[in-house]
Formats: C-alpha cells, sequence, structure tokens
C-alpha cells in the first residue's frame, strides 16, 4: 500500500510543481488561458479532495487486509501445532 500512497504523492508533487509555475505565469495570460486556467484549478480542487479521500480509504482497507492475514495466518499456525501434537 506504501506504493501507492508513495506514487500519489509524487504525481501530487509534480502536479503542485506545474500548478505554482503556472499561476505565476498566469497573471500576465489572454483571458482565454485565463479561462481554462479556472477551469483547471476546479479539476484541481477535486483531484485534492479526492485523493485525500483515496488515501484515507486505502489505509482502513490495507489495516483491514493486514488484520485478516494476521487471523488468517494465526488460525494457520493453530491448525499446524494441533497436526503436529497428534503426530507426536
Amino acid at each position: 500500500m506504501t506504493s501507492l500512497n508513495d506514487d500519489l504523492a509524487v504525481v501530487t508533487q509534480a502536479l503542485k510543481t506545474q500548478r505554482d509555475t503556472l499561476a505565476v505565469k498566469i497573471h500576465l495570460a489572454k483571458a482565454d488561458v485565463k479561462d481554462e486556467w479556472q477551469a483547471l484549478e476546479q479539476q484541481w480542487q477535486q483531484f485534492n479532495a479526492r485523493s485525500e479521500v483515496v488515501i484515507d480509504e486505502a489505509k482502513e482497507v490495507a489495516e483491514e487486509v493486514q488484520e485478516d492475514l494476521t487471523e488468517l495466518a494465526q488460525d494457520l499456525k493453530d491448525g499446524y501445532h494441533r497436526i503436529k501434537r497428534l503426530l507426536s
């Protein structure tokens, strides 16, 4: 799950860098470019909000999966121990 978080962090940082660079230049741009910039700003806000939700949900799922696997591993360990006792 770390890979997803790391990948998302890299993409987010790259987008933020591009956004910050363009924000400086946008003040000198034509009106049509400013309109497109505004549309992209709305998409940026959506992306940011959604990525936070995805990260939170991914953490929850990862925790649930880890708990399930830990429980399954313990069940297997207990089962192997029972068989070992029966064979002794």
